[in-house]
């Protein structure tokens, strides 16, 4: 979460400071800084935009678009937004393999991916010299641990039932960050280690503002009546992986429609 906020240049008031530390926190984020930089600032450009899902870390498809999805399309959508693949293997994989050498990363510099690479190799070097191959074991079980629940937050943040996705021009900047706005109501233990990163829709609205004042921020402006967001529980989170496609006519998020049973009528 300190690397999320180095990324937006909010954790310290100096550019440059942001940028050194970081970088050197991409081996503990398991993400290179400047390739992370690139495409999360995507995601931020084009928050809620249904032209542009590709920026989102996790893809939603319209019931439109399923609706008109060849068989094979829908098979493969179904396997992608399985909460086995989606939450306990993919981000593993994502994080674990992917990130090492993202494509997107050619754009910000090959320079930036070795850096992180010869960084990761030295902490899992420093790891095992200190704790040998039982420390290694404790940081892959860690490491799994945390990409995991990683996944879950912003599955949840982008994916509960009033989520609000649209089209521009009719979608601004304002809109997109507020409307279906919500906080994740996980207690005050996971506000404090996830840096308020629950309030992240004011987060959407203005990511100058740092992780650690963002509570504070978001309960001001709720107390003055001008932000009112859904509280999301941890278990009602849980129960948003029932959530598959975005309904834009009703503007809801929805589960996969119940298959289709042919009726056959017997011929008089």
């Amino acid at each position: 979460m300190i690397q999320h906020d180095c990324i937006h240049r909010s954790f310290f008031t100096s550019r440059k400071l942001n940028d050194r530390i970081g970088s050197l926190l991409s081996p503990i984020a398991m993400t290179p800084y400047q390739a992370t930089r690139y495409i999360h600032g995507l995601h931020h450009n084009y928050v809620s935009d249904l032209e542009r899902r590709d920026t989102f870390e996790i893809f939603t498809m319209t019931l439109k678009e399923w609706q008109a999805a060849p068989r094979w399309k829908r098979l493969q959508y179904r396997y992608y937004r399985s909460p086995v693949v989606l939450i306990l293997i993919g981000p593993f994989l994502l994080y674990g393999i992917l990130r090492r050498m993202p494509l997107y990363g050619l754009k910000t510099g090959l320079g930036d991916l070795i850096f992180h690479n010869v960084l990761l190799a030295s902490y899992l070097g420093l790891i095992w010299w200190v704790a040998g191959w039982s420390g290694i074991a404790f940081w892959v079980a860690s490491f799994y641990f945390a990409s995991v629940f990683g996944a879950l937050i912003p599955y949840v943040v982008h994916n509960f039932e009033h989520i609000h996705w649209g089209r521009r021009p009719e979608l601004t900047f304002k809109t997109a960050a507020l409307e279906g706005s919500a906080v994740l109501d996980w207690g005050r233990l996971f506000d404090l280690t996830m840096m308020n990163i629950g309030y992240h829709d004011l987060h959407h609205l203005n990511a100058k503002i740092p992780g650690y004042k963002l509570r504070t921020a978001h309960e001001t402006l709720e107390a003055d009546g001008l932000l009112r967001s859904e509280k999301i529980g941890f278990l009602q989170g849980i129960a948003c992986l029932r959530w598959k496609l975005y309904d834009e006519d009703n503007g809801r998020m929805i589960p996969f429609p119940a298959a289709s049973r042919t009726v056959s009528v017997p011929a008089e």
